[in-house]
């Protein structure tokens, strides 16, 4: 199994808004069917904060792990990816005023604060990682994102939402094909074809339901390929958020209770 990074380069932080947008199209009432199904963007919006780990399992042996904390109310986030070795890279930045040319923020490797221009170039790692690990855990509830053109296809014997990008994004060739339940309007998987060439599908099961204060969201925790290899998405709702999460570097990869 190869890992697939998305580069899509879409800002998570820019939610969809409102949370009941005009639908004009067939695809479009496809979408928000995707998007109710998995709680809906009113409730989406109300939690004020999101921890996740996303990691690859190959062969029953875990391939790497990264782990995210988005308080999303205060527009901050923080970013543990493995540095080599045992070591960890931890980073804290704003996502949705994140500038690849400039970027800002603060980057240690096992608690010790980094300086010099390895930081802009830690950072411009930190958030590329977010926006991949949090698209495999919040693309029902991305499809309706400004910049993303939708359309029913058929594919596979069966239609799907599909998904291509108005010139927004790192590589706006990507192309998704959402798979939804005809019944629930339940995401159940995907397959993409990303701009690089590299192709794969992968079903979304093992739901979970996280309580907000505007409701309950369902999220997939496990994506399984066509060849058996697994990505964890392993999401917990934050209703307070944890100050020391953003001024305490300490690395906390692989610590969590998810």
């Amino acid at each position: 199994m190869r890992i697939f990074f998305l580069s899509l380069g879409l800002l998570l932080a820019a939610c969809t808004d409102p949370s009941s947008p005009r639908l004009e199209t067939a695809a479009d009432s496809l979408a928000f069917r995707v998007t109710e199904s998995s709680g809906g963007l009113a409730a989406w919006n109300e939690l004020p904060g999101i921890a996740f780990e996303w990691a690859v399992v190959r062969d029953s042996s875990e391939v790497v792990r990264t782990r995210h904390v988005w308080d999303k109310q205060g527009d901050r986030v923080r970013s543990e990816w493995p540095g080599g070795g045992d070591s960890v890279f931890v980073a804290v930045f704003q996502p949705s005023r994140f500038d690849e040319d400039a970027p800002e923020g603060e980057v240690a490797l096992n608690g010790v604060a980094l300086v010099g221009p390895e930081v802009a170039e830690r950072l411009v790692e930190a958030n590329g990682r977010f926006v991949n690990d949090g698209y495999w855990l919040l693309a029902p509830l991305k499809v309706l994102d400004p910049g993303v053109r939708r359309a029913v296809e058929a594919r596979d014997g069966a239609d799907r939402l599909a998904l291509s990008f108005d010139g927004v994004g790192l590589t706006p060739g990507d192309r998704y094909w959402i798979e939804v339940d005809e019944v629930s309007g339940a995401m159940t998987g995907w397959s993409f074809l990303l701009e690089s060439g590299n192709e794969g599908r992968f079903q979304w099961v093992e739901p979970v339901t996280l309580d907000t204060p505007g409701g309950q969201i369902t999220l997939s925790r496990m994506k399984v390929s066509d060849d058996g290899g697994v990505i964890l998405t392993e999401p917990t709702p934050l209703l307070d958020i944890d100050e020391t999460e953003f001024t305490d570097l300490t690395p906390r990869l692989g610590q969590s209770a998810l």
